[in-house]
């Protein structure tokens, strides 16, 4: 599990693949969290080979915790696996664009 941070004027990339699991989330979970720290994240989740559900869980915090700082964390999918987890979650729309928002960036 990797995650890679680009910086792109005022919105951080970010782009994480491997496995999203119970196995895994404990050791991504500060990094995960701590895109927190800036204001707009765009995170890529084209590279996830698999997800649970306590890797959708950890996803879920993280969007909470952005809504509720105002923090705007834009996400992109491409991914079947993720795409049908986040529409059902409600962090992206149904129809497998693979794209969703939390927050407002205000």
């Amino acid at each position: 599990m990797a995650l890679l941070l680009q910086q792109d004027g005022g919105t951080t990339r970010a782009e994480l693949d491997g496995e999203l699991t119970i196995f895994t989330a404990e050791e991504i979970q500060d990094e995960l969290l701590g895109l927190l720290n800036h204001e707009r994240v765009e995170l890529d989740l084209s590279g996830i080979t698999e997800l649970d559900g306590c890797g959708a869980q950890l996803l879920s915090i993280m969007l909470a915790e952005a809504a509720r700082l105002e923090k705007t964390v834009a996400i992109a999918a491409g991914n079947p696996l993720v795409d049908e987890v986040g529409a059902w979650l409600g962090f992206l729309p149904p129809g497998g664009n693979g794209q969703g928002e939390a927050g407002d960036g205000s």
